[in-house]
Protein backbone atom coordinates (compact mmCIF):
# COMPACT_ATOMS: atom_id res chain seq x y z
CA UNK A 1 0.00 0.00 0.00
CA UNK A 2 2.84 2.37 0.89
CA UNK A 3 4.52 1.58 -2.42
CA UNK A 4 1.34 2.41 -4.36
CA UNK A 5 0.94 5.66 -2.42
CA UNK A 6 4.57 6.63 -3.08
CA UNK A 7 4.23 5.95 -6.82
CA UNK A 8 1.06 8.03 -6.92
CA UNK A 9 2.80 10.95 -5.19
CA UNK A 10 5.76 10.75 -7.60
CA UNK A 11 3.41 10.70 -10.59
CA UNK A 12 1.57 13.79 -9.31
CA UNK A 13 4.88 15.58 -8.74
CA UNK A 14 5.88 14.95 -12.34
CA UNK A 15 2.58 16.40 -13.58
CA UNK A 16 2.91 19.46 -11.32
CA UNK A 17 6.48 20.16 -12.40
CA UNK A 18 5.55 19.75 -16.06
CA UNK A 19 2.60 22.12 -15.71
CA UNK A 20 4.75 24.68 -13.91
CA UNK A 21 7.37 24.64 -16.65
CA UNK A 22 4.89 24.80 -19.50
CA UNK A 23 3.93 28.42 -18.80
CA UNK A 24 7.27 29.88 -19.83
CA UNK A 25 8.62 26.98 -21.86
CA UNK A 26 10.46 27.68 -25.08
CA UNK A 27 9.98 24.48 -27.04
CA UNK A 28 13.20 22.70 -27.77
CA UNK A 29 15.08 24.67 -25.14
CA UNK A 30 14.84 25.22 -21.41
CA UNK A 31 12.23 26.91 -19.19
CA UNK A 32 12.64 30.65 -19.71
CA UNK A 33 10.61 33.84 -19.60
CA UNK A 34 9.39 34.28 -23.19
CA UNK A 35 8.77 38.00 -22.60
CA UNK A 36 12.36 38.65 -21.58
CA UNK A 37 13.48 40.09 -24.91
CA UNK A 38 10.37 41.93 -26.07
CA UNK A 39 12.02 45.32 -25.69
CA UNK A 40 15.16 44.33 -27.60
CA UNK A 41 15.67 43.98 -31.34
CA UNK A 42 16.68 40.59 -32.71
CA UNK A 43 20.18 41.93 -33.37
CA UNK A 44 20.50 43.21 -29.79
CA UNK A 45 19.37 39.83 -28.42
CA UNK A 46 22.18 38.19 -30.38
CA UNK A 47 24.71 40.82 -29.30
CA UNK A 48 23.81 40.24 -25.63
CA UNK A 49 24.52 36.50 -25.81
CA UNK A 50 28.19 35.30 -25.94
CA UNK A 51 27.06 32.25 -27.94
CA UNK A 52 26.43 34.57 -30.89
CA UNK A 53 29.32 37.05 -30.69
CA UNK A 54 30.93 35.65 -33.86
CA UNK A 55 27.56 35.60 -35.62
CA UNK A 56 27.18 39.30 -34.84
CA UNK A 57 30.53 39.96 -36.53
CA UNK A 58 29.33 38.06 -39.58
CA UNK A 59 26.04 39.98 -39.67
CA UNK A 60 28.00 43.24 -39.51
CA UNK A 61 30.38 42.10 -42.27
CA UNK A 62 27.43 41.14 -44.47
CA UNK A 63 25.69 44.44 -43.72
CA UNK A 64 22.34 42.82 -42.93
CA UNK A 65 21.69 44.19 -39.42
CA UNK A 66 18.79 46.34 -40.64
CA UNK A 67 17.26 43.40 -42.52
CA UNK A 68 17.30 41.23 -39.40
CA UNK A 69 15.73 44.07 -37.42
CA UNK A 70 12.91 44.69 -39.91
CA UNK A 71 9.48 44.51 -38.36
CA UNK A 72 7.62 41.22 -38.70
CA UNK A 73 10.58 38.93 -39.39
CA UNK A 74 11.69 35.54 -38.09
CA UNK A 75 15.42 34.87 -37.81
CA UNK A 76 16.91 31.40 -37.42
CA UNK A 77 20.20 32.03 -35.65
CA UNK A 78 23.24 29.80 -36.24
CA UNK A 79 25.46 29.75 -33.15
CA UNK A 80 29.21 30.32 -33.03
CA UNK A 81 29.55 26.53 -33.04
CA UNK A 82 27.85 26.45 -36.44
CA UNK A 83 30.32 29.00 -37.73
CA UNK A 84 33.24 26.98 -36.35
CA UNK A 85 31.84 23.89 -38.12
CA UNK A 86 31.79 25.85 -41.36
CA UNK A 87 35.32 27.23 -40.99
CA UNK A 88 36.64 23.76 -40.19
CA UNK A 89 34.95 22.25 -43.25
CA UNK A 90 36.20 25.04 -45.52
CA UNK A 91 39.73 24.60 -44.17
CA UNK A 92 39.64 20.89 -45.03
CA UNK A 93 38.47 21.74 -48.54
CA UNK A 94 41.20 24.36 -49.04
CA UNK A 95 43.92 22.06 -47.75
CA UNK A 96 42.76 19.17 -49.93
CA UNK A 97 42.27 21.19 -53.09
CA UNK A 98 44.45 24.31 -52.99
CA UNK A 99 47.24 24.43 -50.42
CA UNK A 100 48.01 21.97 -47.64
CA UNK A 101 49.25 24.77 -45.41
CA UNK A 102 46.26 27.09 -45.92
CA UNK A 103 43.38 27.70 -43.54
CA UNK A 104 39.97 29.30 -43.95
CA UNK A 105 39.47 31.38 -40.81
CA UNK A 106 37.03 34.02 -39.63
CA UNK A 107 38.94 36.78 -41.39
CA UNK A 108 38.59 34.85 -44.65
CA UNK A 109 34.84 34.49 -44.15
CA UNK A 110 34.42 38.17 -43.31
CA UNK A 111 36.38 39.10 -46.43
CA UNK A 112 34.10 36.88 -48.53
CA UNK A 113 31.03 38.50 -46.95
CA UNK A 114 32.22 42.09 -47.34
CA UNK A 115 33.08 41.52 -50.99
CA UNK A 116 30.13 39.20 -51.65
CA UNK A 117 32.43 36.57 -53.18
CA UNK A 118 30.33 33.75 -54.67
CA UNK A 119 27.22 35.40 -53.23
CA UNK A 120 28.36 34.78 -49.65
CA UNK A 121 26.83 38.02 -48.32
CA UNK A 122 23.40 37.12 -49.66
CA UNK A 123 23.68 33.58 -48.28
CA UNK A 124 23.09 34.88 -44.74
CA UNK A 125 19.55 35.75 -45.84
CA UNK A 126 18.65 32.03 -46.02
CA UNK A 127 18.06 32.27 -42.26
CA UNK A 128 15.56 35.12 -42.50
CA UNK A 129 11.83 34.86 -43.25
CA UNK A 130 9.76 38.02 -43.61
CA UNK A 131 6.89 36.70 -41.50
CA UNK A 132 6.54 36.46 -37.71
CA UNK A 133 6.27 32.68 -37.28
CA UNK A 134 4.67 32.23 -33.88
CA UNK A 135 3.64 28.77 -32.70
CA UNK A 136 0.02 29.47 -33.66
CA UNK A 137 0.79 29.50 -37.40
CA UNK A 138 3.11 26.45 -37.44
CA UNK A 139 1.95 22.90 -38.19
CA UNK A 140 3.18 19.38 -37.55
CA UNK A 141 3.42 18.66 -41.29
CA UNK A 142 5.27 21.90 -41.99
CA UNK A 143 4.74 24.86 -44.29
CA UNK A 144 6.83 26.12 -47.19
CA UNK A 145 8.22 29.65 -46.80
CA UNK A 146 10.41 31.77 -49.07
CA UNK A 147 13.45 33.18 -47.30
CA UNK A 148 14.99 36.57 -47.99
CA UNK A 149 17.60 34.80 -50.15
CA UNK A 150 16.32 35.05 -53.72
CA UNK A 151 14.91 31.74 -54.97
CA UNK A 152 15.38 29.97 -51.62
CA UNK A 153 12.61 27.98 -49.93
CA UNK A 154 12.50 26.32 -46.51
CA UNK A 155 10.02 24.33 -44.45
CA UNK A 156 9.25 25.35 -40.90
CA UNK A 157 7.41 22.74 -38.85
CA UNK A 158 6.19 22.31 -35.28
CA UNK A 159 6.47 18.57 -34.85
CA UNK A 160 5.23 16.16 -32.21
CA UNK A 161 7.99 14.06 -30.74
CA UNK A 162 8.43 10.95 -28.62
CA UNK A 163 12.11 11.65 -28.13
CA UNK A 164 12.90 11.65 -24.41
CA UNK A 165 15.77 14.10 -24.87
CA UNK A 166 13.32 16.59 -26.40
CA UNK A 167 10.90 16.57 -23.49
CA UNK A 168 8.77 13.48 -24.08
CA UNK A 169 7.68 11.47 -21.05
CA UNK A 170 5.33 8.49 -21.18
CA UNK A 171 3.68 9.66 -17.95
CA UNK A 172 2.30 12.75 -19.69
CA UNK A 173 -0.67 12.29 -22.01
CA UNK A 174 0.19 15.02 -24.54
CA UNK A 175 3.26 14.78 -26.75
CA UNK A 176 5.59 17.80 -26.73
CA UNK A 177 6.29 19.69 -29.94
CA UNK A 178 9.57 21.01 -31.28
CA UNK A 179 10.32 23.38 -34.15
CA UNK A 180 12.39 22.29 -37.14
CA UNK A 181 13.93 24.34 -39.94
CA UNK A 182 14.34 22.37 -43.18
CA UNK A 183 16.53 23.89 -45.87
CA UNK A 184 15.43 22.69 -49.31
CA UNK A 185 17.88 22.30 -52.15
CA UNK A 186 15.19 21.03 -54.53
CA UNK A 187 11.39 21.13 -54.83
CA UNK A 188 9.44 19.08 -52.29
CA UNK A 189 5.70 18.40 -52.10
CA UNK A 190 4.30 18.61 -48.57
CA UNK A 191 1.27 16.59 -47.43
CA UNK A 192 0.01 14.73 -44.37
CA UNK A 193 1.83 11.66 -45.68
CA UNK A 194 4.86 13.62 -46.85
CA UNK A 195 5.94 15.72 -43.88
CA UNK A 196 8.95 17.93 -43.24
CA UNK A 197 10.55 15.13 -41.25
CA UNK A 198 10.37 12.86 -44.30
CA UNK A 199 12.52 15.07 -46.54
CA UNK A 200 15.26 12.88 -48.10
CA UNK A 201 18.87 13.93 -47.51
CA UNK A 202 19.38 14.57 -51.21
CA UNK A 203 16.47 17.04 -51.18
CA UNK A 204 17.07 19.06 -48.01
CA UNK A 205 18.40 19.28 -44.46
CA UNK A 206 16.08 18.79 -41.47
CA UNK A 207 17.52 20.83 -38.58
CA UNK A 208 16.30 21.02 -34.99
CA UNK A 209 15.62 24.37 -33.36
CA UNK A 210 17.11 24.03 -29.89
CA UNK A 211 15.38 27.16 -28.56
CA UNK A 212 12.33 28.58 -30.30
CA UNK A 213 9.68 31.25 -30.09
CA UNK A 214 11.85 34.02 -28.61
CA UNK A 215 9.77 37.17 -29.07
CA UNK A 216 11.81 40.28 -29.83
CA UNK A 217 10.86 43.88 -30.44
CA UNK A 218 10.60 43.31 -34.18
CA UNK A 219 9.71 39.63 -34.56
CA UNK A 220 10.72 36.09 -33.63
CA UNK A 221 14.14 34.53 -33.08
CA UNK A 222 14.87 30.81 -33.13
CA UNK A 223 18.22 29.19 -32.27
CA UNK A 224 19.48 26.40 -34.53
CA UNK A 225 21.13 23.41 -32.88
CA UNK A 226 24.90 23.71 -32.41
CA UNK A 227 25.66 20.77 -34.73
CA UNK A 228 24.38 22.82 -37.68
CA UNK A 229 26.98 24.02 -40.19
CA UNK A 230 26.68 27.61 -41.41
CA UNK A 231 25.07 27.88 -44.87
CA UNK A 232 24.37 24.12 -44.66
CA UNK A 233 27.81 23.82 -46.19
CA UNK A 234 28.62 20.39 -47.58
CA UNK A 235 25.06 19.07 -47.49
CA UNK A 236 23.90 19.83 -51.03
CA UNK A 237 24.10 16.69 -53.16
Amino acid sequence: MKKILLNTILFLMVIIVFAACKKNYITGGTPQDVNRYKNMTTYDVLAANPLYDTLVQIIDAAGIKDKINEQGTTFFAPSDYSIFNYLSARTVFVQNNINLDSTFGLDSLKYYLQNNINGTKDSMLMYLIHQPLSYSVLTNTGTLYPTELAGDTVIVSYEYTKNGSLGYNSLVSSEPQVVYFTQLWYHYNLSDDNKAGDVPEDIGVHTLIKTSGIETQNGIMNALENSHTLFFYGTKQ
